[in-house]
């Protein structure tokens, strides 16, 4: 998807554009678009840029996202889930010298940039995958950073979840992370809590 502002522009200002329409201009192929995604090109057995048949391509995106616990269950403690709960947090060269001795997972941005894995930081942090978080909000089984609701979630059980969970990251790594999911009414922003850091590694 192409938009007038740059996707990182969006994401550093949460709140500040709400987006109320748009179009799509779809091509007929028989081939996917060139794969992007180092792990959807794992899962195809494929190098990076390749375009695999149209219908390999569907099936290998579903697998992957299966696979990462991205797809909504038919029954169990995964099947009310709120998707990716942070953003994969932009952080400093020396921040990403620190996490690359710790063999961290890091992405490259545009400017020579760097973002670190929020999934990777919150386990870092003492988050494990099922792992209940808030009254009623639970991790994935299959991946932390996807958060589900049990009985009794409410909106602000989750929204007790995502402070729990950026300020335990906070603490422990000196990193921000920035939810997600986005409170239209009220707003707010997810509140830290300053406490002595631990060291870490």
């Amino acid at each position: 998807m192409r938009l007038r502002l740059p996707r990182e522009h969006l994401q550093a200002h949460p709140g500040r554009w709400t987006i109320l329409s748009f179009t799509l201009r779809l091509t007929r192929s028989t081939a996917a678009a060139p794969v992007q995604y180092q792990h959807l090109a794992t899962t195809l057995d494929v190098p990076v840029g390749t375009r695999p048949a149209l219908a390999e391509g569907a099936a290998a995106v579903l697998q992957d996202r299966q696979m990462r616990g991205l797809l909504l269950a038919d029954s169990g403690q995964d099947q009310r889930q709120a998707g990716s709960c942070f953003l994969n947090p932009t952080i400093t060269t020396t921040q990403a010298d620190r996490l690359r001795t710790l063999k961290a997972p890091l992405h490259t941005i545009p400017a020579g940039r760097w973002r670190a894995s929020a999934g990777w930081l919150l386990e870092q942090s003492g988050f494990q995958p099922g792992a209940e978080v808030a009254p009623g909000v639970r991790c994935s089984s299959r991946r932390t950073l996807t958060l589900t609701a049990q009985p009794g979630a409410t909106g602000s059980t989750f929204q007790q979840a995502l402070d729990t969970m950026a300020t335990r990251v906070r603490e422990t790594t000196g990193i921000t992370l920035n939810p997600e999911p986005a409170l239209v009414q009220p707003r707010r922003s997810v509140a830290l809590r300053e406490t002595p850091r631990r060291p870490w590694p």
